[in-house]
């Protein structure tokens, strides 16, 4: 089968070659020829020439061109210079070695004159990728010089759907007529919408409209670039580096997405307690003023799991320093003791910049003795100069052997004053208050004669690199220019940061990062950003949400009630209901808004406040055994409905409503003084959560009612969530809140949402929470519900399956009740063999099994013989 198949492959290169080498391009910029393409062990490869020079001149004269099979739905393209190397991104990625496989879901062809490569998906010919110029000259050939690479592919389907290409303020689906920038920038998501933020992910998605079927490209490239959609073509116009792309042939969007982490890296899985309440803000000016913030969440039975200091707590902005006024370190301990006392965390800001300002502090001065800080160009090897919070800074070099050892030292003996649970790292775009370098700036800089790495040839985005950053021509370790390196910074201080805090705790890390980069999620998180008190940068976040988890990054969320400006009791009530869906959940508030802790805005948002936080520690247990699922496959853990229902094209742009796995669909309030919401129901079953109502038109929109303390969510039918509802937890005299602590201690209640035939399918994992690596340990139990249906449906039952039972804490926990939604008519209810008459009919359809005290370390049986 595998010699067939290659000589299949062979035929139609040869043929295809053939044809080819009839007529070279008469487009103005054709780019490489190829005397032909040699087969090897698992690819190919090939010598490629100049036919004609670029626009930008120094163009390499000589390429290699090197395909490799990685895996049967994978295939990776190089594209180098054989005499000189090139900046490539460090081996940081889990970077996929040819496996050879023995036949692949793909054929690749080629063309000599000029030279070009096409993709096709062998199941039903589809065309995932093709550089080959198209005959009206409508994008370049191939150009490959020394601070410009171009790569253009052409789309078969006019107007195609891609997503991704982040990190950017945007709607989910993007543009067919837009230039996308990517190059990490300290831009706020208030700022105009579609330029580029915090990251670079040079990777999309794309699904076809005909067959529903999704393929993903991912440029593995660290420079500035843009990436040109035009509604026929994709362009890469990329500022240094090689081409180094790999293509995934899915053909679902969640099989795309799981090749994707294959090559980056699966979910890194988080703490359990991350995933509960978190509260900050930049502006709580003392540990008296923090304290009393955790007091109020208590006074109004706000559950609360970690509290938060911005910049405030540091002396004059520095960092691994504590205010010794307004934090001192005796009232500090005192604070973090009391919440650790009540199961609660305690999270502070660290950014990188270190100040080199009198009086020298200890940390610049290990600094400068590690070695490992960013230099500046041109120069004997002086630290390079930036502006950030405290003044004048010094950065370190997370490149450098050092860097890691210079952080860990500096978090060691920070944990000596504050015992912290977890880290944010901020500003590491790098953010710089100067452009370039502070003591070397031009104000209107022209572009020299010669190359300077500050204004090269081409400018993504039009705007200059240097802009609120550092200099590109600054330098790293092994004179690594920033150039090439940039927007890697604040992916090696993430990954610093977690073997730092992991040194420390010895426990897993929870780390929340702003810049990021492909493999962040299998190290850390990310938040969303600098966003806006406003009902349009509610709705933005949830397609910046959606394309996280695409980008393999799923704990994730945004400044609930909005960062900039002043919120008010509406806005910070919706987004309160939305952001206890998002994986990571956080009220983050600016120096300069009025507060907006949800007590300030009156008893009706405090309601609905303990209503959404409830929700979500009730739904924990699902949450968890998403990102378990994550962290082993690398499924996202929210995604667009578009990948449940990828043939469904009502569904491609839908970036308003969201699903939490296959088996949840939020559909919030993202419109001021609207009390109700239009929703798009799939062609499926789908019940209203909580209380089972079956939805009676599906495939079309329908208009829900949403009066201030609803947000509308629905359960999938076949879908099994395992809860542990917070109502069955009084809050005790001494007034401890509840937490993540108490509530993975409660019984649980399995919410079962029965599909057309009577089954339905759901997981539960468990483990300690914390520990670094339970899966890998095998101290972990992972359970499967599965309801299945008597042939003659006079009988359906639900069984556990104990696929493995290693968490020795899951003897302590029990089942206490079930909800089924669409269960027809009950006469008799058995579990493990013997009768029950705890169950009732709840509504029509919705059946209530309560008191079983089913042990969850043990398999069981629960028969429902029907009328």
């Amino acid at each position: 089968m595998k010699l067939l198949s290659s000589l299949i492959i062979f035929f139609v290169i040869v043929l295809f070659c053939v044809v080819g080498s009839l007529s070279a391009s008469l487009c103005k910029y054709p780019g490489y020829s190829t005397q032909g393409v040699t087969k090897t062990n698992n690819g190919y490869e090939a010598t490629l020439n100049l036919i004609s020079a670029g626009p930008y001149g120094n163009d390499i004269e000589q390429l290699n061109f090197q395909l490799t099979f990685e895996t049967s739905q994978i295939f990776r393209v190089r594209i180098t210079d054989p005499n000189n190397q090139r900046w490539e991104v460090p081996p940081t990625v889990n970077q996929l070695v040819g496996e050879n496989p023995d036949s692949t879901d793909y054929i690749i062809e080629f063309t000599n004159n000029p030279f070009g490569f096409a993709a096709t998906r062998i199941s039903t010919g589809e065309v995932l990728f093709n550089t080959t110029q198209p005959s009206d000259c409508s994008f370049n050939g191939l150009i490959y010089s020394n601070y410009y690479l171009e790569l253009s592919t052409s789309f078969t389907e006019s107007n195609p759907n891609i997503y991704g290409l982040g990190e950017r303020t945007s709607q989910l689906r993007l543009f067919n007529n837009f230039t996308y920038t990517l190059f990490a920038k300290d831009q706020g998501t208030a700022s105009i919408p579609n330029i580029n933020l915090y990251g670079s992910h040079p990777f999309y998605l794309q699904l076809s409209s005909s067959s529903g079927n999704a393929n993903g490209v991912f440029l593995l490239n660290s420079n500035a670039m843009d990436v040109q959609l035009q509604p026929n073509s994709l362009t890469y116009k990329v500022v240094g580096g090689i081409f180094d792309l790999f293509f995934f042939t899915g053909p679902t969007p969640l099989s795309v997405i799981q090749q994707y982490s294959q090559v980056i890296g699966t979910t890194h899985m988080p703490s359990y307690w991350s995933l509960g309440y978190h509260n900050c803000r930049w502006g709580y000016h003392s540990i008296a003023e923090t304290a009393q913030v955790v007091a109020n969440y208590s006074k109004y039975n706000i559950p609360l799991e970690t509290m938060w200091n911005d910049i405030d707590y540091m002396d004059s902005f520095r960092d691994f320093t504590t205010d010794p006024v307004n934090f001192a370190a005796s009232d500090y301990k005192t604070f973090i003791d009391g919440l650790h006392a009540n199961n609660q965390h305690y999270i502070m800001i660290v950014d990188p910049g270190i100040s080199n300002i009198e009086p020298i502090y200890q940390s610049h001065i290990d600094l400068m003795e590690s070695g490992a800080y960013i230099k500046a160009g041109g120069t004997d090897g002086e630290p390079l100069v930036g502006s950030v919070w405290p003044g004048y800074v010094n950065f370190p070099d997370f490149l450098h052997p050092n860097g890691t050892e210079f952080w860990t030292q500096q978090f060691q003996r920070f944990y000596e004053t504050v015992q912290f649970d977890g880290v944010w790292i901020d500003m590491n775009e790098i953010s710089n208050f100067c452009d370039g370098n502070c003591f070397n700036n031009t104000d209107t800089p022209m572009p020299p004669p010669q190359f300077d790495p500050n204004y090269p040839p081409y400018i993504p985005g039009g705007v200059p690199l240097y802009s609120k950053t550092i200099n590109m021509t600054s330098l790293q370790y092994n004179n690594t220019l920033v150039y090439n390196s940039h927007s890697l910074y604040g992916y090696t201080e993430g990954l610093a940061t977690q073997l730092a805090v992991q040194s420390i705790l010895g426990t897993r890390s929870t780390i929340i990062s702003r810049s990021t980069f492909p493999g962040t999620g299998a190290h850390f998180a990310h938040w969303l950003g600098d966003n806006k008190s406003t009902f349009t940068d509610m709705y933005y976040s949830i397609p910046g949400m959606l394309a996280m988890n695409m980008f393999g990054i799923p704990m994730v969320g945004a400044d609930i009630c909005g960062f900039n400006g002043d919120s008010n009791a509406e806005l910070c009530g919706r987004w309160l209901q939305l952001g206890c869906f998002y994986p990571f959940t956080r009220n983050h508030n600016t120096f300069l808004g009025a507060p907006q802790e949800p007590w300030v805005f009156g008893q009706e948002v405090v309601d609905i406040s303990i209503k959404a936080i409830n929700g979500k520690l009730t739904l924990l247990p699902f949450y968890y055994t998403l990102f378990h699922i994550s962290h082993v496959s690398g499924d996202p853990v929210v995604r667009p409905l578009f990948f449940e229902y990828p043939s469904d094209p009502n569904t491609f742009a839908i970036d308003q409503q969201f699903l939490v796995g296959t088996g949840l669909m939020v559909s919030p309030v993202l419109t001021q003084g609207a009390t109700t919401v239009n929703a798009y129901f799939p062609n499926d079953i789908w019940y209203e959560y909580g209380n089972g109502s079956l939805v009676q038109s599906v495939g079309t929109h329908q208009t829900l009612n949403a009066p201030f303390d609803v947000i509308n969510v629905h359960m999938r039918g076949g879908n099994i969530i395992p809860t542990q509802p917070t109502s069955s937890y009084v809050t005790p005299v001494d007034g401890i809140p509840i937490t993540t602590k108490i509530s993975r201690t409660l019984p649980f209640e399995l919410i079962i949402a029965l599909d057309s035939s009577l089954q339905a399918t759901g997981q539960l994992f468990l483990d300690d929470g914390e520990s670094i690596q339970t899966y890998v340990d095998n101290k972990y139990s992972f359970i499967q519900f599965d309801v299945v249906s008597s042939p003659s449906s006079s009988a359906y039952k639900l069984q556990s399956t104990i696929l493995n039972n290693n968490y020795n804490g899951t003897a302590s926990l029990i089942i206490n009740s079930i909800q089924i939604y669409g269960s027809p008519s009950v006469q008799q209810v058995i579990v493990n063999g013997s009768p029950i008459n705890s169950f009732n009919a709840v509504s029509d359809s919705t059946l209530s099994v309560s008191n079983l005290q089913l042990a969850l370390d043990e398999s069981f049986e629960v028969d429902f013989v029907l009328y």
